[in-house]
């Protein structure tokens, strides 16, 4: 029971610091670093370095606190990912007149691509440009105050991104 208690606990603390940018000083850097290349949980790569030193840990000392301490680790990583969302993605497209102004206001604070269509209000039949693009849950604050800031009254509509193929961060 103190396993898995500590691992909810351990894992809220370790989510909500890294869901506000910061870190914990530990091996979470560097999961946060190749999660950042691989576009993966946080969390697995949390799991897999972790649990490699803790098998060792393991195998040199007592067996059975390893078995406590790798189920522990496990509750850990999958609250962390609960928490801490920044690999799910999620497409913004976005109505606005102001499109020259909202794509150099989002390349300065995110390396996202946008893609740029012309469309054609169906009531208004005025033209306008859509922007669409992928970004994680966790750059969507970012998004909706740049958006705010830029042209507030853009149309915004963000749906939930299932699954991303081909290259998806911004070539510089």
């Amino acid at each position: 029971m103190n396993a898995v208690i500590g691992g909810v606990i351990g894992g809220a603390g370790i989510g909500f610091t890294l869901k506000l940018g910061a870190s914990t000083g530990g091996m979470d850097i560097v999961a946060m670093v190749l999660s950042r290349l691989r576009d993966k949980p946080i969390g697995t790569y949390f799991l897999i370095l972790n649990g490699i030193i803790i098998i060792f840990a393991g195998i040199l000392y007592e067996p059975e606190n390893a078995l406590y301490t790798l189920l522990t680790l496990y509750i850990t990583t999958r609250v962390i990912d609960t928490i801490h969302t920044s690999h799910e993605k999620v497409t913004a497209m976005i109505i606005t007149r102001k499109v020259e102004e909202l794509q150099e206001a989002i390349h300065k604070k995110m390396v996202r691509g946008i893609t740029i269509l012309q469309v054609k209000g169906a009531y208004s039949k005025e033209e306008k440009n859509m922007m669409y693009l992928v970004i994680t849950r966790y750059e969507l604050y970012d998004l909706e105050k740049i958006i705010k800031e830029v042209d507030p009254n853009a149309f915004t509509n963000i749906v939930q991104t299932t699954e991303v193929f081909g290259f998806f961060k911004r070539d510089n």
